[in-house]
């Protein structure tokens, strides 16, 4: 179980000649550069530049602007370059824009290593290593920040450099999940962070413990946890004691001893709201006291945290790919509680964003398959080239034997030729095996959909069936022979009901396309089942052409629409007629009409989840609900295009 999310931290080393931490008099500044003294107002801008970096963006452009234009006037490399990395802090902390970041620390390290700035080369470094890292680029984010750990080790007389690159090194490494790789540099940055003292040294601590956590040596992290704790304490770093305190948490449920869980994670919540701690990190620590409580058979505590997790992630609206975990958890929890409807709705959430995540990761492994296409594209293109100057030097060498250099000729365009073929070969080899994973991918999607279907529908119903039949078995001494008659009666309905899903859905799993008529012959079934249960005449008409098909999970989820608007309407209406209309053109309108008194469709919520699911369905369709209803009857009304398929 997956309760910690690894962090990333850019760590700084200020100098001197650059003066951040001198106190500066603004005014004073403001009156030097009104004066003609190129030296001193260079200076005055420099630090007017950097004091409204943070504070006010409309006088830091001014600032910068004229500092640039200073620089260029007099021609000092220096200063236009000090600028330019205080508009590379600007992008990172203000502007968020890490891409530009990197296209900007790219085009000035190259200035500084000329000028032989080599604290501010490191910088740049460090700078272009978190803003891949920010991007989930950790590979080159690795590259950078060793550039950065590279000149760091040229600067001896600052250690504070030489650790704080061996930490982000490591950093990236854990990333990429390259732990051994990672714990080797950041044990060699907490010996330099020995010579002085570190204020990130609790990170460092944070960083090694997840390593050893992921290579499930479980007691060596728990220690290094504690002591990035008692770390972060003494130098009062709220965060770093937070993020040490969640993972000890999450090493008791790796160890499965809840109890001592519960203990440390309502610990990493106190401190987590202490530190202001990023929204999902709070619902990180919500998470494992939920999965806590749920394993000791104490749901009715974890739903205290669920209720919690629910409120900060409706004032934060985090999207449920980003909360997906508790998602899951909170549906664990419903079910403990015997709320296994609450928990089904739950539970859709969690797959579709855990499906959005996977089609995420379909999409990464067909580019990668591409790249690698284009790597043998150039490969073959190379061996091409090799092949033409090889048959150059043959035709100049042998000019003389008019016989011999036709068949050289001839060979080399045999030769020529078996490489095209062979180019055009794996060509057609792979894009038969993009079509193939696209296939096999579309085929996955409209398998899980389906498994959803029967989970969503069947699996709910009958999880009901078993919970129901225990209430009464457990109930029946107690209960008089009517109330435990009406219980069974109900059941029998319900399972009668269940068993009619459950051939709806094998029906359409049995084919691959179903067109209209199947569809239409499925609508006149339900009509005269409808007609003959109520006494209500129910009518199916089918206009238009007819050359549209749909795959299953299409029909599936417009018969469902019109079943449920057809029970609605014998619910609720009071109805004589019920009408049903298909209209096929380039798409596919569907009414469904009764006669009937009318009724509130949201009503229709507060005895079951007809319409949420009605309105589901059709968002899967990629259409709306129109829902109108007043004294002259109700009508429900939905349209959306299908691509035209040959059966």
């Amino acid at each position: 179980m997956h309760l910690f999310k690894k962090h990333t931290l850019l760590f700084f080393c200020f100098w001197i000649s650059l003066g951040f931490s001198q106190e500066i008099n603004i005014d004073s500044l403001k009156q030097v550069i009104n004066t003609d003294q190129d030296t001193e107002k260079a200076k005055a801008l420099f630090q007017l530049t950097n004091f409204y970096r943070r504070q006010d963006s409309i006088l830091y452009k001014k600032y910068l602007e004229e500092g640039l234009s200073l620089a260029t006037k007099t021609g000092n490399k220096e200063n236009a370059l000090k600028l330019a990395y205080l508009e590379c802090k600007w992008l990172y902390f203000i502007k968020r824009d890490y891409k530009e970041v990197i296209k900007k620390t790219d085009s000035l390290v190259p200035l500084a290593k000329e000028l032989g700035m080599k604290e501010l080369q490191a910088e740049l470094h460090n700078y272009s290593g978190s803003a891949y890292g920010a991007i989930s680029e950790y590979p080159k984010a690795v590259v950078e920040f060793l550039e950065f750990l590279k000149v760091a080790n040229t600067l001896e007389d600052d250690p504070s450099l030489i650790a704080d690159a061996g930490n982000n090194v490591g950093m990236a490494f854990l990333n990429m999940k390259l732990h051994d790789q990672a714990i080797s540099y950041l044990n060699n940055s907490l010996e330099y962070q020995k010579k002085y003292d570190s204020r990130i040294k609790a990170h460092t601590y944070w960083n090694l413990g997840i390593c050893y956590m992921a290579k499930k040596d479980y007691d060596l992290a728990l220690e290094i946890f504690k002591k990035g704790v008692n770390e972060a304490q003494r130098v009062d770093d709220q965060y770093a004691a937070a993020g040490n305190q969640l993972c000890i948490g999450a090493i008791n449920l790796r160890k499965e001893d809840f109890e001592a869980a519960i203990v440390e994670y309502t610990k990493a919540y106190e401190m987590s709201i202490k530190a202001s701690l990023e929204p999902f990190k709070l619902i990180e620590a919500l998470n494992g006291l939920i999965y806590a409580h749920n394993q000791i058979n104490q749901p009715e505590k974890g739903y205290d945290f669920v209720k919690i997790a629910d409120s900060i992630t409706s004032h934060h609206e985090l999207t449920d790919l980003r909360n997906r975990e508790f998602l899951f958890y909170k549906a664990s929890n419903l079910m403990q509680l015997g709320k296994p409807r609450e928990a089904d709705q739950i539970l859709k959430r969690y797959n579709i964003a855990r499906d959005s995540l996977q089609s995420a990761k379909n999409i990464e492994i067909i580019q990668a398959k591409e790249t690698e296409f284009r790597t043998q594209e150039k490969e073959q293109q190379l061996k091409l080239q090799e092949a033409k100057l090889d048959f150059q030097k043959i035709l100049i060498t042998l000019l003389a034997t008019g016989v011999f250099l036709i068949m050289l000729i001839a060979f080399m365009v045999y030769r020529q030729q078996r490489l095209k073929i062979k180019q055009q070969a794996q060509e057609r080899e792979l894009k038969e095996a993009l079509v193939t994973m696209e296939t096999n991918k579309k085929l996955e999607e409209q398998r899980m959909r389906i498994s959803r279907e029967l989970h969503d529908n069947i699996g709910s119903q009958l999880t009901y069936l078993v919970s129901a039949v225990q209430n009464i078995g457990y109930n029946m001494e107690k209960a008089s022979k009517s109330e435990t008659w009406g219980k069974l009666q109900k059941l029998s309905e319900f399972s009668q009901h269940a068993i009619s899903d459950l051939r709806d859905t094998i029906w359409v799993m049995n084919h691959n396309l179903i067109n209209l008529d199947h569809l239409s012959e499925r609508l006149n079934n339900l009509a005269h089942k409808v007609s003959n249960l109520t006494q209500i005449e129910v009518s199916v008409k089918l206009t238009g052409h007819n050359e549209l098909h749909l795959d299953p999970v299409q029909t599936l989820s417009l018969y469902r629409i019109i079943q449920e608007a057809v029970n609605n309407a014998v619910k609720h209406s009071q109805a004589k007629h019920i009408y049903i209309h298909l209209d096929i053109s380039d798409s596919i309108s569907v009414e469904i009409r009764d006669d009937g008194q009318g009724y509130n469709p949201e009503m229709l919520t507060s005895d079951g989840n007809g319409l949420l699911n009605m309105k589901s369905r059709a968002n899967a369709l990629g259409t709306e609900l129109q829902i109108t209803s007043n004294s002259a009857g109700t009508s429900v009304k939905l349209e959306f295009q299908v691509k035209r398929n040959v059966a």
